[in-house]
């Protein structure tokens, strides 16, 4: 099997493709390959060819960091995170192998060409760590810490873009609170990064200095006509230059007036107008006119009621009494009849 073997290696290790990996920096991996020499490879592959196999595959691997270069693609630098990915993908399927307990040429083969698979899955979150990761800050300078696959040791790389962030213009009414936001998203991935600074920018470029610290806001409550004018933030590093510059230009307009209540038939100005809370004195001043209303119409059903009865009793007493009278007559007149009767008898 000695010389077909030899060169079924040579034929796979040149079909590997260039773009490669830096998984040879994760010392998980470098394990995985040492207990795969020592454990493994006795018991499956004839010894004569132990030495050249690690030889290619060590090769291979370490081919991995030799992606082509592109600021679109692999910048010859990846995060701890996109590392963890593909080694845990690289480690997952060499275990498939040793687990599979193949040996000899399929031995082999099927690990080239895992190899081969790696290679394409390290290119694929290589590009994505580029597009998505990879110094995402839009402006300002980003302190980003990188794994450089050509010789595996972390840096501190520097994102640098225009300082200048823009300018945002912020309008508000006296009397409400002013809160001007100096945070960008890259802020809490980036490195390096010290305190927010807010300065008052007056009209001859002159600067007073009104907060610094932590806080990436800054908030002033009940503005003044006064507090209208420029600001600028501007967030440190510990480096020489700043990483972010952000300028705000504030309006205060005047305070906002209550809204009168509307009168019956009359048309709102404008459908955003909103309804403002009755006044207190108003609230009380209806309750009063409500109560009043309310005695008003008791008293008149009282006087309405006392009228009735007065008049249905003078209604009574004018009625003449005809039933007693008839009776007194007629006991009256049986005595008569009686004594008319004795004297006939």
């Amino acid at each position: 099997m000695g010389l077909r073997f030899a060169l079924l290696l040579v034929g796979l290790a040149c079909c590997l493709p260039s773009a490669g990996c830096c998984i040879i920096c994760d010392p998980s991996v470098v394990a995985a390959l040492k207990s795969l020499e020592t454990d493994y490879l006795p018991d499956h592959l004839s010894a004569e060819h132990h030495a050249d196999v690690m030889q290619r595959v060590e090769h291979a691997v370490n081919n991995f960091k030799n992606l082509q270069f592109s600021e679109e693609a692999y910048v010859g630098a990846v995060d701890e995170d996109t590392l963890q990915q593909a080694s845990w993908s690289f480690l997952k399927d060499l275990k498939r192998i040793t687990d599979s307990d193949v040996k000899g040429e399929l031995f082999v083969k099927e690990l080239f060409w895992m190899l081969h698979l790696q290679k394409e899955n390290f290119a694929t979150l290589a590009e994505r760590f580029q597009d998505e990761v990879y110094c995402p800050n839009k402006c300002g300078t980003m302190l980003q810490t990188l794994i450089w696959c050509n010789k595996c040791e972390k840096e501190v790389h520097t994102c640098l873009k225009s300082y200048d962030c823009g300018t945002r213009h912020v309008e508000l009414h006296q009397m409400e609170d002013m809160i001007l936001d100096c945070y960008l998203n890259w802020h809490q991935a980036s490195q390096g990064l010290t305190d927010y600074s807010f300065y008052r920018v007056w009209g001859n470029n002159s600067e007073t200095l009104m907060s610094k610290g932590k806080e990436p806001l800054l908030t002033k409550p009940m503005v003044e006509p006064e507090d209208a004018g420029d600001y600028r933030c501007e967030l440190g590093t510990v480096s020489s230059g700043p990483a972010t510059i952000i300028y705000f230009h504030v309006t205060v307009l005047p305070e906002r007036l209550e809204e009168e209540q509307q009168l019956p038939g009359v048309t709102p100005e404008s459908s955003s107008e909103t309804l403002q809370p009755p006044k207190p004195e108003n609230i009380l001043r209806r309750r009063l006119l409500v109560l009043l209303i309310c005695g008003s119409i008791g008293f008149i059903l009282l006087i309405a009621v006392v009228a009735t009865v007065l008049f249905r009793g003078a209604k009574t007493t004018a009625k003449p009494k005809s039933s007693p009278v008839n009776v007194d007559n007629e006991a009256a007149a049986q005595p008569k009849e009686k004594a008319s009767d004795l004297e006939n008898q």
